[in-house]
């Protein structure tokens, strides 16, 4: 599973999906916008080089051990400043292997529709008091499935991919220490299927074609020194290159390009902790990062840009009631490698903000807790948005956010059966909100700013489970309410219109029943009527709609060996999660997993 089908199980998230098993997948949280949400890998940020919108995509829970969502502020300890200067963060924490003998790991295949396969591995070896873990993954996928268009049935065709995921990790401890190694590498060639839109029989869709290398190793140290003072070093350094081709001999209509791009990032944190006094500690986090990209397309502004993020924090946590604060400062200072590029060069090169935050927590009584929180957020362009060849728009401004949320939960439990219910009201300010638009294929975007963005909305989750000796069952139902309002010029027609892509209204319904060594999954998802652009006309409206999947597994054996089967869309229906990118019908996937 990979974790945008993880993710797309949370309230208030919508994952971007631009089809097939290889289609771009990206995250966004309450109308924040994809660039607002941090994707943390061990407590360290991923970074893309594509469009500063982390491809979900490319990870796999395996080997994971939590995915978290955190919509205001994360208030553990010793976290990297670019943690607390993130709208919305996603973290993903490695499971550490917990091995009884000397070697440990498991082998999984999968394959099923669209010609799929996608065979894994991984390997768990005691070195000593170090622990070794090794996975590797391969996909494959023709991404060709039927869909409707117009008054015809049409095949999905160029949404191919192959995919190789290579990682090594590294797991230690000393005394009131622990320590991690990774080293990552994935790489990938696909096909761009581009837009629906209807052309003369016969006539390719795309022929557009992108390669990527991406590379990165990262560590993170953390050591109690003494019962006050802790701190957590963490550094990476990652090489991401790409390969775009849009093939004009087989489109003639297809404007040609072959451009390569290549970005460098080096990163450094240091986090320090220091406990007052019993219920009182404070944090200084202070990050420093370089970024570099480099293309063989003429006249390329070659950008360079150093980012410093400073972070002060306090925090005051008691049994029932915990209150938290902090104040981050990110200046960045963005330069140009290539003089001759002329029209590039800015006066404002230089970018600061100051970023606050205040959060209190009140647990009243064993089965209430109330959460809320007050923050702001920023976010710079990145250099995709300002320099990419027909993508980039160099006048864009920097983005910022004021969010303000609250959690009510309410939980209880009587015999085999137990329940919660959780109510999270919220509201967002976004000023010069940077949207990005697919045009002809998900290489070109285009970018924009809308003023000013007003997001009003409500989440309710509420989850009933029941336990016996051979019995587990689990449902949980989710309802989120957005209503996020163009309100930046009052004159205008888009004023007081729903920005595009944010439905408002949406939900779940999860069923999840264990028998013994059974299990049985059915997940109903609905998304709500939306519209592609600012105007909200018929022309640019993308219908609601439904789908069902269900997933049925065993699991036997000494050591373990279990078989799954899932069906997703089980009904067939037709729908768009992007205007234009037909997701597929019914699909059917099997697997087999032995773990020893």
């Amino acid at each position: 599973m990979q974790v945008a089908d993880v993710l797309r199980r949370f309230t208030g998230v919508q994952v971007k999906d631009y089809g097939g098993v290889g289609g771009l997948k990206t995250v966004n949280v309450r109308s924040l916008g994809s660039e607002h949400v941090g994707v943390f890998l061990d407590g360290i940020q991923v970074d893309n080089a594509q469009n500063m919108q982390v491809d979900l995509g490319r990870f796999s829970t395996g080997g994971i051990n939590t995915v978290s969502l955190y919509n205001g502020q994360k208030t553990s300890r010793l976290q990297t400043a670019k943690e607390y200067a993130c709208g919305a963060s996603v973290h993903l924490d490695s499971e550490r292997p917990l091995l009884q003998k000397k070697f440990g790991g498991r082998a999984r295949f999968r394959g099923g529709s669209f010609g799929t396969v996608n065979p894994s591995v991984q390997w768990d070896q005691l070195l000593g008091p170090v622990t070794l873990r090794a996975s590797a993954e391969f996909l494959t996928s023709n991404g060709r499935y039927k869909f409707p268009c117009f008054d015809t049935t049409l095949v999905r065709e160029n949404g191919d991919i192959r995919s190789l995921r290579l990682e090594t990790q590294l797991f230690g401890a000393a005394p009131g220490g622990s320590w991690q190694l990774r080293l990552y590498s994935y790489g990938s060639e696909r096909g761009f299927p581009g837009p629906v839109i209807r052309r003369a029989l016969g006539f390719p869709f795309s022929a557009e074609r992108q390669a990527d290398q991406n590379l990165f190793a990262q560590g993170g140290w953390e050591q109690e020194w003494t019962e006050r003072y802790s701190t957590a070093v963490r550094i990476k350094y990652a090489n991401d290159y790409m390969h775009y081709d849009s093939h004009p001999e087989k489109n003639p209509m297809a404007m040609p390009y072959d451009v390569h791009y290549r970005q460098q990032s080096g990163y450094m944190s240091l986090a320090q902790s220091y406990v007052l006094s019993d219920p009182w500690s404070m944090d200084l986090s202070t990050d420093i990062q370089r970024n570099t990209l480099d293309s063989d397309v003429g006249q390329f502004v070659m950008p360079r840009r150093t980012v410093f993020t400073g972070a002060l924090a306090t925090r005051v946590v008691w049994d029932r009631f915990r209150a938290a604060a902090h104040l981050v400062y990110m200046g960045a200072w963005d330069s140009y490698g290539n003089p001759n590029a002329g029209g590039w060069s800015r006066e404002d090169g230089f970018r600061d903000a100051w970023m606050p935050s205040v959060s209190l927590y009140y647990a009243p009584w064993d089965w209430l807790e109330i959460d809320s929180y007050v923050k702001r957020s920023y976010r710079l362009p990145s250099f995709n948005d300002l320099y990419y060849t027909q993508m980039g728009n160099s006048n864009l401004s920097p983005e910022s956010a004021f969010q303000a949320g609250a959690d009510l939960w309410i939980r209880g439990s009587k015999s085999h059966w137990s329940w919660d219910l959780r109510l999270s009201p919220y509201y967002n300010k976004v000023s010069d909100k940077i949207v990005a638009i697919p045009t002809s294929s998900q290489f070109r975007w285009t970018m924009l700013n809308i003023g000013i963005v007003d997001v009003t909305g409500v989440d309710i989750k509420t989850d009933v489970s029941y336990s016996g000796k051979d019995w587990k069952a689990d449902l949980l139902l989710r309802y989120s309410f957005q209503q996020a309002l163009d309100h930046s010029t009052p004159d205008s027609q888009t004023w007081g219109n729903q920005i595009p892509y944010i439905p408002l209204h949406s939900g779940s319904v999860d069923f999840v029943v264990n028998w013994q060594r059974w299990a049985l999954a059915w997940d109903t998802s609905v998304t709500g009527e939306r519209w592609s652009r600012s105007a909200n006309t018929q022309d640019y409206r993308i219908a609601p709609w439904s789908i069902s999947d269900i997933n049925l597994s065993y699991r036997f054996g000494r050591p373990d060996i279990s078989l799954s089967l899932s069906c997703n869309n089980i009904f067939d229906q037709p729908y768009q999660i992007v205007q234009g990118y037909p997701m597929p019908g019914r699909s059917f996937m099997a697997g087999v997993e032995y773990r020893f």
